[in-house]
């Protein structure tokens, strides 16, 4: 059997997924997002940097949901999946369900590892009859009235929550499927890597790390 570790934004769908949920949850309400601009400053720092990037997250994220009740909050995520998938700018790539499919017919280990929430890559797959897979994303939890980052899993902490919950050294091979060089240290367990629609400098990183053994691939939206 092969473990099979798919990225989620831009290499399943076409946008940042996290980045609409917020964008979705601060137009809706000007008092917020104006909350949000002024906390900017403060976040920015945080976001620019891959350890500390949580942070800044969740200082955005605890504004956008602070005062709401748990229903309320469940109730917002709901009407999120419904318009984002509605979107004409959301697309799935039709190459990644296919691509899916045929890994998880093979009795692959197939393992979506992704930097947005738990919540929002499981009710995606779920709304768009994705097929079934295993989750290892990003965790909220509520802290003071608000939603917060629990764990961010980007970068080099998505392969610290792989070992935690795999036994890595089971599987025949290890192949995985990004788009971003910020996914070099999980990349690096990989025994085959895809690259999906990589942008030039992505490209030049990813080629360096691994001494061109990767894989691009050309998925049309």
């Amino acid at each position: 059997m092969n473990l099979v570790l798919f990225d989620f934004d831009k290499t399943i769908v076409n946008r940042d997924t996290g980045a609409a949920y917020m964008k979705f949850m601060l137009c809706r309400n000007p008092l917020r997002l104006f909350m949000c601009c002024l906390a900017l400053p403060v976040c920015v720092p945080f976001l620019l940097h891959s350890k500390t990037k949580y942070i800044g997250f969740s200082i955005l994220l605890w504004l956008a949901t602070f005062g709401m009740s748990l229903r309320q909050a469940i109730r917002l995520r709901r009407a999120f999946i419904r318009r984002y998938l509605n979107e004409p700018s959301t697309i799935i790539f039709k190459d990644a369900l296919q691509h899916l499919q045929l890994l998880t017919s093979n009795n692959h280990k197939v393992v979506v590892v992704s930097g947005a929430s738990e919540w929002m890559v499981k009710a995606i797959f779920a709304h768009a009859s994705l097929p079934k897979v295993d989750f290892v994303c990003s965790e909220e939890v509520r802290l003071f009235g608000g939603m917060i980052s629990k764990f961010h899993c980007y970068a080099s902490n998505k392969v610290k929550r792989l070992r935690e919950l795999y036994n890595l050294e089971i599987y025949d091979s290890i192949i995985g499927y990004s788009d971003s060089s910020v996914d070099i240290p999980i990349l690096s367990l990989c025994n085959r890597r895809y690259i999906i629609n990589p942008k030039p400098r992505c490209l030049k990183k990813l080629s360096t790390s691994f001494d061109s053994a990767i894989e691009v691939l050309h998925w049309e939206e």
